[in-house]
């Protein structure tokens, strides 16, 4: 396993420690070879969404069946930023919008076998491209990686105030 470098770091609530800078740099460049790839495999497969759409039809996926009001949240637009997305998407036939119940103003969203299949077909390409890209680098070093992002990820969460609302995600 790839062991982290020895420094002398300054105190964490600095921000300035030795490697903080070159771990940012690496993990930027690293993120903007991920980030060509998905985008790529978008533009071969993705029948013209946009990003912003592929996002909204992965959140979609993992909320379920949802509102429009509770998709914008978990994705951090506006409800009407989520209406027009939405009336791509629906004209594209990648998800379908429903009432349900009594109230009329209450949109329910889910994909449709077409929007699943596009995920599935985008994912699938992503998943072997970025295979090849980290073909170089052992299954060891990767789970060390990925452990090392995840607890990047815990730290930031574990200092946001309470108060704040949750952010997106992004593809």
């Amino acid at each position: 396993m790839m062991a982290p470098p020895e420094t002398s770091e300054t105190s964490p609530s600095s921000g300035s420690g030795a490697g903080v800078v070159e771990l940012v740099e690496a993990v930027d460049a690293a993120q903007s070879v991920l980030r060509t790839i998905s985008e790529q495999a978008l533009e071969d497969l993705g029948g013209g969404i946009t990003t912003t759409q592929l996002r909204l039809l992965d959140q979609l996926q993992r909320l379920g069946e949802s509102r429009l009001v509770d998709l914008a949240d978990a994705l951090s637009i506006a409800p009407s930023t989520a209406t027009r997305l939405c009336d791509t998407l629906a004209e594209r036939q990648l998800i379908v919008r429903h009432r349900r119940g009594r109230d009329r103003r209450e949109l329910q969203i889910r994909l449709t076998d077409g929007g699943m299949r596009l995920l599935d077909t985008i994912r699938t390409r992503n998943v072997r491209e970025w295979s090849r890209a980290l073909a170089g680098i052992s299954e060891e070093d990767r789970r060390y990686a990925a452990q090392v992002l995840a607890d990047i990820s815990s730290a930031a969460v574990a200092d946001t105030p309470a108060t704040e609302p949750a952010h997106g995600l992004s593809a």
